[in-house]
């Protein structure tokens, strides 16, 4: 029996398994498929969850055309930059913070922690705050995953001549032992003596933190499998940075070349570049070091012109690999696991002085791509900038307000940032999602042949191959050209609600974060 000639349902019951890319083929192969795909609420529910760059939430009691027309919904609010609500969130003096899976939560002192879910009208989450009084433990720093009830708080005992960092694995509801961790729901590692900084990524059941200690010029990087307690990975060396999380596999890191300083005051150094490492090769065993460490590959940026070296570089990619939301928050549909944005900024230095950021943004699935091409007994594989960089990235210069302290400026396929414009002040995002950029261009091709003025148009496809500037950073020509779609907010006054430092992006919300000592707030615009 021919395909086309089985009963509706059964046809309808087949395309509902295929991807977004197999369903838009479908489409296109006959007036028959065209047709039952356009009649059917739920195909074209999984068109709509594609284009929006999500995928369906647990099951419920939302039909599926109730589904759609709250992802319809959601898409014109995001590509409007149309916000529902807006609220302010005093900033707390505890020091420490994190937005991560829909929840804002700050430190109050020195062993509080005061939580906020934020809301979302269109997708039904209800705003609520919740407080931990004493965790128990003067906190350094911390990390949470709301979506395991997960809060990691950092701890450093300092004995004698050593110093001990312990990680303790709470519930992030109540603040007691989480059940899914060993007990004692403590893991501790003692590196070299230092005052460190913290990274830290939980990816399901990995959690990997990174301590860095700018005064000793060193850094440790350690692995666990929190729900066991077994350490996967301890490495140490100085010229280790940031790391992400590409998949439960793989892991990402920013190596900083060494640099030297000529007669005349002038650095000099190798040119940048990220490793990926493979996390089901490494010695769980013993300390590596960095410097010999035996890397999968490398992902080489263009060469830097002679008088410029980089100083220091970091990576960020929210959510984690195959992260979900909460399921207890009922969504009707979150951002899709299968493909994320990671940000790189480099920090350049032009001789001795003068310092240019810019700013690395690659899909997933440029990496992934790359690293499916090599052998499986094979390491140390150098991807040069030609066979990754020009067609699969977007190198843009670092906007003034682009910060190595307020890092969520990114979630799933899209970037947010801030620019001025002229005395006035505007937000950006940069989406990624391939199937946003065909929308886009044919929403363009629409406004053209109806004659619509360009300027009336909240959202532009950026799809040309268009030069690095400024141009001397590097010794050849560099070019980029991945597409995305770019929104913009209206300007936000020079006075009053345009007095911000930076902006961040979850999953329903932009936060723009002003942290001077006379406006210490977040403004959380909810879509």
């Amino acid at each position: 029996m021919e395909l086309l000639n089985l009963p509706p349902e059964l046809l309808t019951g087949i395309l509902l398994q295929l991807d977004l890319q197999s369903l838009l083929r479908c489409r296109q192969v006959c007036t028959l498929l065209k047709d039952l795909m356009d009649q059917d609420v739920r195909l074209q529910y999984q068109v709509e969850l594609g284009a929006a760059g999500m995928e369906d939430g647990p099951p419920g009691t939302l039909t599926a055309a109730e589904r759609l027309r709250m992802l319809k919904a959601r898409q014109a609010a995001w590509d409007r930059l149309a916000w529902t609500s807006r609220e302010e969130i005093p900033m707390c003096q505890g020091g420490v913070w994190e937005l991560y899976g829909g929840v804002l939560a700050q430190g109050e002192g020195s062993r509080t922690l005061v939580f906020r879910q934020l809301p979302s009208a269109i997708r039904g989450i209800q705003e609520r705050e919740w407080r931990l009084e004493d965790v128990g433990v003067n906190i350094r720093d911390f990390g949470m995953d709301p979506a395991q009830d997960l809060l990691l708080i950092i701890e450093n005992r300092i004995e004698r001549n050593s110093m001990t960092c312990s990680a303790h694995f709470k519930s992030l509801s109540t603040g007691e032992a989480h059940p899914s961790a060993p007990r004692p729901a403590v893991l501790t590692h003692v590196p070299q003596r230092g005052r460190y900084s913290y990274t830290i990524q939980i990816a399901k059941e990995l959690v990997g933190i990174l301590m860095t200690s700018s005064d000793e010029d060193h850094s440790e990087f350690v692995i666990w499998n929190w729900k066991t307690g077994h350490r996967r990975l301890c490495m140490i060396g100085s010229d280790l940075s940031s790391f992400a999380f590409l998949t439960s596999r793989y892991i990402l890191l920013t190596s900083l070349p060494t640099m030297e300083l000529d007669d005349n005051n002038v650095f000099h150094g190798d040119d940048p570049r990220l490793l990926v490492i493979d996390l089901d090769r490494m010695s769980d065993q013993c300390e590596l070091e960095f410097s010999d460490l035996d890397y999968l590959c490398a992902f080489h940026y263009p060469a830097l012109a002679d008088n410029f070296a980089t100083i220091s570089m970091s990576i960020r990619s929210d959510p984690a690999p195959d992260w979900k939301p909460d399921p207890a928050l009922k969504v009707p549909f979150h951002v899709a696991r299968q493909e994320r944005l990671f940000v790189t900024t480099l920090w350049v230095v032009e001789g001795n002085m003068h310092i240019l950021p810019f700013i690395s943004l690659v899909p997933s699935s440029t990496f992934l791509s790359c690293i499916r091409t090599i052998a499986p007994e094979e390491t140390g594989r150098v991807f040069e900038w030609s066979e990754w960089g020009p067609a699969g990235s977007r190198l843009i210069p670092a906007p003034p307000t682009h910060t190595s302290v307020w890092v969520c400026y990114v979630w799933g396929t899209t970037f947010a940032m801030s620019i001025r414009q002229g005395s006035q002040r505007v937000i950006l995002t940069l989406d990624f999602n391939q199937y946003a950029v065909r929308r886009a261009l044919a929403e363009e091709a629409r406004v053209a042949a109806a004659g619509q003025l360009e300027d009336d148009r909240p959202f532009i496809a950026v799809t040309d191959d268009r030069e690095f500037r400024p141009a001397n950073i590097f010794k050849e020509e560099v070019r980029t050209a991945l597409p995305h779609v770019m929104r913009k907010t209206p300007p936000f006054s020079a006075e009053g609600e345009g007095h911000f430092d930076a902006v961040m992006i979850s999953e329903d919300s932009l936060v723009m974060v002003s942290s001077q000592s006379h406006i210490r707030k977040y403004r959380v615009l909810t879509f």
